[in-house]
C-alpha cells in the first residue's frame, strides 16, 4: 500500500491499543499486526514475522515477575516475601502479576505494529516519508533498518557453517568464532554501500541555507511543545497546556514545511495513491474514531481495565472485537505497488 494508507492504518491500531487496558482487546490487536506483519513480509520474499510472539513470550513474564515484586496491592495473595528487603519484602498479589503482565503485553503490541510497517513497507517508502529538511537523516535510519535483518540472516548462515564444521556452541568463548565473520561481513558491506554512495553523488548537492523564518518557527513551537507538557501536568492549568501543545506542534509542522520547501528534491518513481489505498486508510481512521467517540453503540467502558483491588475477568463487546479485524483489510493487497 502507499505509505500514507499504511500511516492511517498505523495511528488507527496504535490509537486503539495505547487507549485501551483490557488484555482481551490487547490480543486482538497483537493477533492482527502477526497476520498483517506476515502477509507483507510474504509478498516481499520475506519468511513470516514472528519475532513479536516470541518478543511476547520473554516481556510479559517479566514483565508480570518485576510488578509483583516491587508492587505489593492486592487481595489475592499467592506468598509472602519475609524479611526488610527494600521493595521485595511484602506480599506478592495475583493482581500485581496481572498488571505487570497486561503492561508487557501492551508494550509487545506496539512493538509488533511498529514492526508491520517496517515488515510490510520497503525501506524507500521510509526514506520517503522522511521531510526533505531531513532528507539525509532518513536516509542514514533507512539504511540502519535495513542493517538488522541482513546481519540476522548473516549470523543464522556464519552458525550454520560453524555447526557444519563441527562447532559446538558451550559458553561465551565459542560465540567468537561467530561474531567476528559477522562482524566482518558488516564492516565490509558497510565500505561496499558508501563506495557505492559517494559514486552515485550522495551528498554532492549544494547546500541550501535555511530561512530564519523556519528556523524561528520550529524554536517558537518546541518551546511551546515543551511549556503546554509542563502546563498539562498542572491540575489548575490542564486545558492551557493542551492548547500550547497543539499550537507548538502546528508551528513546528510549519516550520519543517518552510525548511523542506528549501531542500532539493527530486523523485525517481512516483508511488500513486490508488483507490484501495484511500479505501483502507478510511476504512482504518473510521475504526478507531467508532471505537473512540462515546456516543457510538459500543460498551466503551470494556475499554478500561484494572485487576485491583481484586482480580477480575475483564469485559469484552464483541462489536468491537468485529470493528478491529476490519483491519485486516492490507490482505487484499496481493502484490506490491512497484509490481504494476
Amino acid at each position: 500500500m502507499h505509505l500514507r494508507a499504511w500511516a492511517a492504518w498505523l495511528v488507527s491500531v496504535l490509537f486503539v491499543a495505547l487507549s485501551t487496558r483490557n488484555p482481551l482487546y490487547l490480543t486482538v490487536v497483537l493477533l492482527i499486526a502477526l497476520i498483517v506483519g506476515s502477509h507483507g513480509a510474504r509478498l516481499r520474499n520475506r519468511p513470516a514475522v514472528l519475532w513479536p510472539a516470541r518478543l511476547a513470550m520473554v516481556i510479559i513474564p517479566f514483565s508480570g515477575l518485576f510488578n509483583a515484586l516491587t508492587v505489593h496491592i492486592g487481595d489475592t495473595v499467592l506468598f509472602t516475601i519475609p524479611g526488610e528487603l527494600p521493595l521485595l519484602s511484602g506480599p506478592i498479589t495475583a493482581e500485581a502479576v496481572v498488571y505487570g503482565s497486561i503492561n508487557g503485553l501492551s508494550l509487545t503490541t506496539v512493538i509488533a505494529v511498529f514492526g508491520v510497517l517496517s515488515a510490510a513497507a520497503p525501506a524507500h517508502y521510509l526514506v520517503r516519508a522522511a521531510p526533505r529538511a531531513f532528507q539525509s537523516i532518513g536516509v542514514t535510519v533507512g539504511i540502519a533498518l535495513s542493517f538488522i535483518p541482513q546481519t540476522m540472516r548473516r549470523l543464522r548462515d556464519v552458525r550454520e557453517a560453524q555447526a557444519v564444521r563441527g562447532h559446538t556452541m558451550r559458553g561465551l568463548r565459542d560465540w567468537l568464532p561467530v561474531w567476528v565473520p559477522v562482524l566482518m561481513g558488516g564492516l565490509e558491506q558497510s565500505m561496499q554501500l558508501a563506495e557505492a554512495m559517494v559514486a552515485r553523488g550522495f551528498g554532492a548537492t549544494q547546500r541550501r541555507d535555511v530561512p530564519a523564518r523556519a528556523r524561528l518557527w520550529v524554536l517558537t513551537g518546541l518551546s511551546l511543545v515543551l511549556a503546554g507538557f509542563l502546563l498539562s501536568l498542572s491540575a489548575a492549568n490542564p486545558f492551557i497546556g493542551l492548547a500550547a501543545l497543539a499550537a507548538g506542534s502546528a508551528l513546528t509542522v510549519i516550520g519543517v514545511w518552510q525548511s523542506s520547501r528549501s531542500s532539493p528534491h527530486t523523485s525517481y518513481r512516483v508511488i500513486p495513491f490508488t483507490p484501495f489505498d484511500a479505501l483502507c486508510a478510511g476504512v482504518s481512521l473510521a475504526i478507531s474514531a467508532l471505537i473512540a467517540l462515546p456516543f457510538s453503540p459500543l460498551a466503551h467502558e470494556t475499554l478500561s481495565y484494572t485487576p485491583y483491588p481484586t482480580l477480575s475477568m475483564p469485559g469484552f463487546d464483541p462489536l468491537i472485537g468485529v470493528l478491529m479485524w476490519g483491519w485486516l483489510m492490507p490482505l487484499l493487497r496481493r502484490r506490491l505497488p512497484c509490481d504494476n
